[in-house]
């Protein structure tokens, strides 16, 4: 599986490389094929690759030419056929990268696209238009999504707690509830959005996450 991560800073401070490439060292063992990172206004999308399928090949974080939507995902999805089909997107099936597919599946059917979609993933869209956020993640909860949300300072999100953390500047508190949790073993599965950090979230599996207007 590859990593992802991503932040805004919704105070409009400026974006720079440096959070993005520590968020990306922290991912680096889910990326042995590379890191690769896009870095907007006041945004910045990473990927740490791993090459699974012929279609990971298209590198990601993907731009769309036109809307300048920024696509990033760890995903493998297993209606690319269908989806392609539906989408009116023709070619060869491997020369459409994740990144192209699933900008197109939410360009068509909106926030219900995570439900047209079958295999596992994790993804997020950034719309510059409008400043919107969007993220899903999968109905079994396969591939992560960790996060951390500050209002009207920051939103970060990783495939890993530690990855979110190396963003910097955000809250190292341990949760001893969860840590408690996770030793009794019977509290284990009961809360799927908590993690062993006050500050950083799991989004919970079959579920989306939208920020837009100063709302998540």
């Amino acid at each position: 599986m590859s990593g992802i991560a991503g932040f805004i800073n919704l105070d409009g401070a400026l974006a720079t490389d440096a959070p993005i490439e520590a968020m990306l060292t922290a991912l680096h063992r889910r990326g042995p094929d590379g890191s690769y990172a896009w870095t907007g206004d006041n945004t910045a999308l990473g990927q740490a690759l791993l090459v699974t399928t012929p279609e990971a090949l298209i590198l990601q974080p993907w731009q769309h030419p036109q809307t300048g939507c920024v696509v990033v995902s760890d995903s493998r999805l297993d209606n690319r056929p269908q989806l392609l089909l539906a989408l009116g997107i023709g070619g060869n099936p491997d020369a459409t990268g994740d990144g192209e597919l699933l900008h197109a599946a939410w360009h068509h059917w909106g926030r219900a696209c995570a439900d047209r979609l079958r295999g596992d993933f994790a993804f997020a869209i950034w719309d510059p238009r409008d400043n919107h956020l969007f993220c899903a993640r999968d109905p079994m909860g396969v591939r992560p999504f960790y996060l951390h949300h500050q209002p009207g300072r920051l939103i970060a999100f990783a495939s890993s707690a530690d990855a979110v953390l190396a963003h910097g500047g955000i809250d190292r508190s341990l949760d001893e509830g969860r840590i408690a949790d996770a030793l009794i073993g019977e509290t284990e599965g009961i809360d799927a959005t908590c993690t062993f950090f006050r500050s950083v979230q799991r989004l919970p599996p079959a579920h989306t996450m939208e920020w837009q207007d100063g709302r998540l």
